[in-house]
């Protein structure tokens, strides 16, 4: 029996809400198979995304194109599902004041996710992108055939390097086979060879936080961001610095992500505009394959009163005012009772 089963014999409750992270294809950048992001992209080409959202999560989830989730403020401003956090002049406000709010409304208008780079599938560019790359070669230095060779091979710091790639996945995640047709079939088409491997979420985690030294290209996981997005230490210079997972090395996006952070304290709008400057160009150079955010659904016991996760940030503050108690007899007594008229207020 599933979670909303249960609600609909009353032997449980849901919350559901919008995910304020994402599932993605982190690459590991200091790897030279995809130190590029050439080759990022290409690989981003290969990506049936529509296909792969559609039947993994289906209608809980809705594909993304940047490194954002659909439950963020900014995402669901631009997308109108929520309106510009803005107050209208009071009555008696000065001309100065309302065009002050015109010309806001006009700036909030302007800003759109429309520029942020999308890839859909299209395997003809990724070959183009490989072979500008400089990914020409076969296992034996000679020219790569398509359909011939299985992989591509580049000359890199004196080093033959494959198109043979890896990437990591949490232990019994179902995902795995939902790739083998939207992903990993055209990637053969290109000349890249990915293997999938499971591996435990701990081991998995400390490979992407670079607690452990890294042997595969890439990581399939996901992140959910704080209620404060700031990206700033997973773009710093990675010298030093060991929260850059991607080990991307990319002074624009640091000073991207930077700027965003340094916005002043109230400035929604232009807080905003940076955050769309960011996610443009983080597409562009593409730390990782974003892939779907979801909807969440918090199922739990009909005990368990003022949880209310939808209206707060996390569960860890959604639970302090929540407490066990018996709905039904708290109900009885907050009733009023009035007569034969058939009517019951509860306050």
């Amino acid at each position: 029996m599933n979670g909303i089963e249960l609600v609909g014999q009353d032997l449980a409750r849901m919350q559901s809400y919008a995910r304020v992270g994402l599932s993605m294809m982190s690459f590991n950048c200091e790897k030279a198979t995809v130190r590029n992001a050439s080759v990022r992209q290409a690989m981003a080409y290969c990506l049936d995304k529509d296909a792969l959202v559609s039947s993994y999560v289906g209608g809980f989830g809705l594909r993304v194109d940047g490194y954002y989730g659909i439950g963020q403020w900014m995402y669901q401003v631009l997308t109108g599902a929520m309106e510009p956090p803005m107050e209208e002049p009071e009555e008696g406000a000065t001309a100065a004041e309302k065009k002050a709010y015109e010309d806001a409304l006009l700036a909030w208008e302007e800003i759109t996710m429309e520029n942020i780079p999308v890839y859909n599938l299209d395997v003809d560019r990724a070959n183009q992108l490989l072979d500008y790359d400089g990914w020409t070669l076969n296992r034996e230095g000679n020219t790569y055939r398509a359909g011939v060779d299985d992989v591509r091979c580049a000359m890199i710091d004196g080093e033959l390097v494959a198109l043979d790639l890896q990437m990591i996945y949490p232990e019994g995640n179902k995902i795995a086979g939902a790739r083998e047709e939207t992903f990993i079939a055209n990637l053969k088409q290109v000349g890249i060879q990915l293997t999938l491997v499971p591996v435990p979420m701990e081991e998995l985690l400390r490979q992407y936080y670079r607690f452990d030294e890294r042997d595969c290209d890439m990581i399939y996981l996901a992140t959910n961001f704080s209620e404060v997005f700031d990206p700033t230490l997973n773009y710093a210079p990675v010298d030093g610095i060991n929260s850059n997972y991607a080990h991307l090395e990319d002074t624009k996006l640091y000073e991207l992500a930077l700027d965003m952070a340094m916005t002043e304290p109230g400035d929604i709008l232009t807080y905003c505009q940076k955050w769309v400057a960011f996610q443009e160009y983080w597409a562009q150079v593409l730390p990782a394959i974003p892939v779907y955010s979801n909807a969440y659904f918090d199922f739990y016991s009909p005990l368990l009163q003022d949880y209310e996760i939808s209206a707060t940030a996390t569960w860890s503050q959604a639970i302090v005012k929540a407490y066990l108690g018996d709905p039904t007899e708290e109900v009885e007594e907050e009733e009023e009772d009035f007569g034969d008229s058939g009517i019951i207020i509860i306050d």
